[in-house]
């Protein structure tokens, strides 16, 4: 069965030029396009551009995706699909469309919305279903974590088999297989959850 992919853009309206909000009531723009299922496991890098785990647009989802686009053209010319962020504290923090998740000595983590990663609807089922911890990380857990994956909507849960130049062998790994698992039932069994 084909995929789809549905974006709904919800904005201020038509306004003046420049920052200065309209009068004339908002826009709902609604875009439809096809897509792919994602292959089980992906590359990420890190970049060394950071989340402002303070600004005024922390933890919104925003059409201003330049950032996003700069990181993703590094990500790509490195072959990867993902670029993860850290913050300005030098914690880890999110991709430039998904939430990621590491394990640690057995047992799942993922960096709190306090960190300035967006609360992803897929990130927080996983924390729900799978008990992940939500734990304020530093960027260079990524050198040891054991396992690393990332949530979205386009993705639900999806293996990282590299980081920058680390290879993590068997992607997925155990943790990562069991999340995988659980989502897979859980959204399957309850397709609005």
């Amino acid at each position: 069965m084909p995929l789809g992919r549905l974006r709904l853009t919800y904005t201020g309206g038509h306004g003046p030029l420049g920052s200065d909000r309209g009068e004339h009531g908002p826009t709902l723009v609604a875009a439809l396009g096809e897509t792919t299922r994602r292959p089980d496991s992906t590359a990420v890098v890190t970049v060394p551009w950071a989340r402002n785990e303070k600004g005024a647009l922390t933890g919104l989802k925003t059409t201003s995706y330049a950032e996003n686009v700069v990181a993703l053209a590094r990500a790509r010319e490195r072959g990867a699909s993902e670029a993860l962020f850290g913050n300005t504290v030098g914690q880890l923090c999110e991709g430039t469309g998904s939430n990621v998740f590491v394990v640690l000595d057995g047992e799942l983590h993922t960096p709190p919305i306090a960190s300035g990663c967006l609360a992803g609807i897929t990130r927080a089922l996983v924390v729900e279903w799978t008990g992940a911890k939500e734990t304020d990380l530093p960027l260079d857990v990524l050198e040891r974590a054991e396992e690393v994956f990332l949530t979205s909507t386009l993705r639900d849960v999806q293996a990282v088999h590299r980081v920058d130049d680390r290879e993590l062998p068997g992607a997925p790994g155990p943790v990562t297989a069991k999340a995988m698992r659980i989502f897979d039932e859980r959204s399957g069994a309850d397709l609005d959850p």
